[in-house]
């Protein structure tokens, strides 16, 4: 049944998909008791250990007007002009603003949930302009959009749906162009595409080329050569391609600086022959067929999945009969399949796959663009549904159910088989359920006879109805087996921690760091959080930080003294030291009991050092021999401040493969005993002191890091055990000791010259006091960056790296007056360049809208076009 094609008639439908979709979702969030329609929150996996964070910072920025471009909350500083351009530039963060930060997360499900109608809402939208036609399931292949599979695996990654909301729009745009209308649609969206998410929104840049091909395809003669499409078609290109070079242009002011800023961060594209190798090969097998109906996401497979493509089973019977239909165009179908092939080759090969994901591999969460293929199948299933599928020969009537139903039993006997192959950890958490498959198999015939049979509205309405509890029942299957926390929880939680961190808080802003090294909101979740944004959270300096902008040589200065970094995108406070809270301008240490503890040892956020201490060059993976080296520059000594210690009576017991070590240290002094390693093989959940086992992260990925054994007595033995699947780990084990007392010299000396600046709206003014002539520099525990420029005494200086990736300055006088300044690299260029692209594009609308009044005033057939291009 069809509706009357108005634009009345298409602003209704369009509303009714919103709300269609809105109804649904109200329905799967209060079946599985989602707030704010019941008790669980969504903070799972990255929602809560990124998101919520940033949009917390985001919401005390915007309502306190305390805003820095470089923020000493994430990690131990760093431009967060990236993080912003990448998680919060979407509209719909605004909607924090109404509420407190302990309800955060019930703004997340209201964002979720608004986002998703509007998904609905534009999909539906274009689906009805792109084929001139209203057809009573539109709002049901609309909600199939909203809720797909990418939708269902990538709920929590909250900043990429825009992209499925900016999709319809874009496409919209450029049949606009196409049919000879103005590229403003195109230009508007896609650039709002790029602002919202430059990452979702490079990938839509990407398919608009090969929508691009497909639209040429789709509305030329397969009988003319490929010279004469491109002539006939000179005029759209010509649009087009300015359209989206325009649009670019005017992203700058979000491309540039942000692109300056993530060269920055380590590059994580395969860079060894056996990467290399492993990205040649074909990226999902099979198993690929067991996505097209529901049940293929849950939590267990939530990093590693084929492609997420599934949008209705119905939608599936619909596609395979398109190239069944015979009066669906040749053309059409050759569209169709040339976008799609291209789609799904680009996830199949890994070297394509990398150029979708801006050359760098996914660290889970893989074909983040998997949506692309989704939009495209159901594009092609409507235009199906419009050609009527009743119309189809009882052969491919039985031939299309038979098919699909063939894909999802290879599917699920791929994984099924391959499961239980041992190597094959992949495919091993790949949902596989036999009750799934009937499900999927019983959906298909209901689908296929409604589908080729249905001609009253009352059948059709009941497809649609299906496809709501198919589509409701998939994502509901996916978030069953999520460990979501409990909200009331989070609520109570969180302004507890909150009050204890505000106690540190001073009303100068002087800048100095907290050490965390628990997390306080860890009991209220299933899973592992280990807080990493925590500082972000609740808007305290501190030293850990995850995030996709982390800076690389940050983070490899950071490990150079002994911090764990699981990852590039990961650096934590577990490896820290007194003599590494010394050099990060650590003042106070929140404890696993929730305790604030003064750090004795702190000594300013820098001090006066020599140019000595100022050329020293740390050495990766040797963490004692660079400590020793530091406290040796800043107060040289005859005796070492780390001592070596030595284990006796060492033991070893070979159990099933592994190695198990009892070794005794007899430590030569009191105070905090120390533990680093080389070997990649060593098992840090399983060190036991004194037969008690130490809390250390387990480190499943072999990172080197300190690791505190206690504080020993001088002469009372300590009892070691380690494990590893190595027989040289004591040979590539360390063991020192801290000698406290020559250590407290250090640290009273720096305390005399220590320097405490303040830090207000990226500007850190302070004074430093030379000690000695000797003292050339001032080192400060601010990370390196391009962006920041400095004068002492009024005088611009060259800021310079120190201890890595530090931040020190020339000393001129006995008393240095210390301003620095921070501007993000390229934005004032990305602005200039931003305008001009508007001015482009504005001035080509400008002269069109010229052109189309003279052609208005001249006589037909003076040659002018008569859309009024000329280029």
């Amino acid at each position: 049944m069809n509706l009357k094609y108005t634009t009345r008639n298409i602003l209704l439908i369009v509303a009714l998909s919103a709300a269609l979709t809105g109804v649904v979702l109200v329905m799967i969030f209060t079946v599985n008791q989602i707030t704010p329609f019941g008790t669980h929150n969504l903070l799972v996996g990255d929602m809560s250990a990124q998101y919520v964070p940033f949009l917390t910072g985001f919401r005390n920025a915007l309502l306190t007007g305390h805003f820095s471009l470089f923020s000493f909350s994430l990690g131990v500083g760093e431009n967060i002009f990236p993080l912003i351009t990448y998680y919060l530039l979407s509209p719909f963060n605004l909607l924090v603003l109404l509420f407190p930060t302990s309800q955060l997360p019930v703004a997340i499900s209201w964002i979720f949930i608004l986002k998703d109608m509007t998904i609905a809402a534009t999909t539906c939208w274009f689906l009805a302009r792109h084929f001139n036609r209203i057809h009573l399931l539109l709002p049901f292949f609309a909600l199939a959009f909203s809720l797909c599979g990418f939708a269902s695996a990538n709920f929590v990654n909250i900043m990429w749906l825009d992209g499925l909301i900016y999709l319809p729009l874009i496409c919209d745009g450029i049949d606009q162009i196409k049919a000879g209308k103005q590229s403003i649609s195109l230009f508007v969206w896609l650039t709002a595409a790029i602002v919202s998410n430059y990452y979702i929104g490079y990938m839509l840049g990407l398919f608009t080329l090969i929508y691009a091909v497909e639209t040429i395809i789709r509305t030329n003669d397969l009988h003319f050569s490929l010279i004469t499409a491109i002539s006939h078609n000179r005029q759209f290109i010509t649009r087009f391609i300015f359209t989206e070079a325009a649009s670019v242009m005017s992203s700058m002011v979000v491309l540039l600086p942000t692109m300056l800023g993530m060269l920055q961060t380590a590059k994580t594209s395969p860079s060894t022959t056996n990467s290399l190798a492993a990205a040649a090969k074909p990226q999902f097998g099979l198993e690929i067929f067991s996505q097209l109906g529901l049940g293929g996401q849950t939590y267990d497979n939530r990093l590693l999945h084929a492609p997420a493509i599934f949008s209705s089973l119905a939608i599936a019977l619909l596609v395979i009969g398109y190239f069944f239909h015979p009066q669906i165009p040749r053309n059409h179908k050759l569209a169709v399949s040339v976008t799609a092939g291209i789609l799904s080759l680009s996830m199949l090969i890994g070297p394509i796959n990398l150029v979708w994901h801006m050359l760098n591999e996914p660290s889970g969460s893989p074909f983040r663009y998997s949506f692309l293929l989704s939009f495209v199948l159901i594009s092609a299933a409507y235009e199906m549904l419009l050609a009527t599928p009743q119309r189809l020969s009882f052969k491919a009537k039985l031939s299309t159910p038979t098919i699909l139903a063939g894909l999802l039993i290879v599917g699920y006997l791929n994984i099924r088989l391959g499961r239980h192959v041992l190597t094959n950890d992949y495919l091993a958490v790949q949902p596989n359920s036999l009750n799934v498959l009937i499900v999927n198999l019983l959906l298909t015939v209901i689908f296929s006879y409604l589908l080729f049979t249905a001609v009253h509205p009352m059948q059709q309405l009941l497809i649609g109805t299906i496809v709501c509890l198919e589509m409701g029942t998939n994502f509901g299957y996916t978030l069953k087996s999520e460990p979501l926390p409990l909200q009331t929880s989070y609520e109570t939680a969180y302004p507890r921690v909150d009050t204890i961190v505000s106690k540190t808080k001073t009303t100068d802003n002087q800048l100095y760091r907290i050490d965390q090294s628990h997390s306080q909101l860890a009991p209220i979740f299933k899973e592992t959080y280990l807080g990493y944004n925590d500082p972000i959270l609740f808007n305290y300096n501190g030293i850990q930080e995850y995030s996709s902008t982390l800076t690389e040589s940050t983070r490899q200065s950071l490990k150079m003294i002994g911090l764990f970094s699981k990852n590039q995108r990961r650096i934590s406070t577990a490896g820290s030291t007194a003599i590494s809270d010394m050099l990060l301008g650590v003042k106070y240490q929140l404890n696993p009991a929730g305790k604030i503890e003064k750090n004795t040892s702190f000594a300013g956020i820098g001090f006066p050092v020599t140019n000595q201490f100022a050329h020293l060059q740390l050495t990766a993976g040797t963490l004692f021999t660079n400590l020793e080296r530091i406290l040796q520059r800043l107060t040289p000594s005859d005796q070492p401040y780390l001592v070596s210690e030595s284990g006796t009576n060492p033991q070893r017991q070979t159990i099933r493969a592994r190695e198990k070590y009892t070794l005794t240290i007899i430590p030569k002094l009191s105070g905090p005993l120390y533990f680093d390693t080389s070997d990649k093989l060593l098992d840090y959940s399983a060190i036991y002191v004194n037969h008690t086992r130490l809390k250390t992260i387990p480190n499943q990925l072999d990172k080197q890091y300190l690791v505190k054994l206690g504080t020993a007595k001088r002469g009372v033995p300590v009892t070691l055990q380690l494990t590893s699947k190595s027989q040289n780990t004591l040979h590539d084990s360390h063991f020192n000791s801290l000698n406290e007392s020559q250590f407290s010299k250090v640290d009273q000396h720096l305390k005399q010259s220590a320097f405490t600046p303040t830090y207000t709206n990226d500007r850190l003014v302070g004074t430093a006091v030379r000690p000695n002539s000797q003292s050339e520099w001032l080192y400060t525990a601010i990370p390196y960056d391009p962006g920041w420029t400095a004068t002492v005494n009024g005088q611009p200086v060259e800021p310079i790296k120190v201890l890595g990736n530090f931040t020190a300055l020339p000393l001129t006088d006995q008393s240095n007056h210390i301003v620095m300044s921070y501007h993000v690299p390229g934005l004032l260029l990305g602005i200039i360049l931003s305008l001009l692209g508007l001015l482009a594009f504005s001035w080509r609308q400008f002269r069109n809208l010229a052109l189309r009044k003279d052609v208005s005033q001249q006589a037909p057939g003076d040659g002018t076009p008569s859309n009024g291009e000329t280029y």
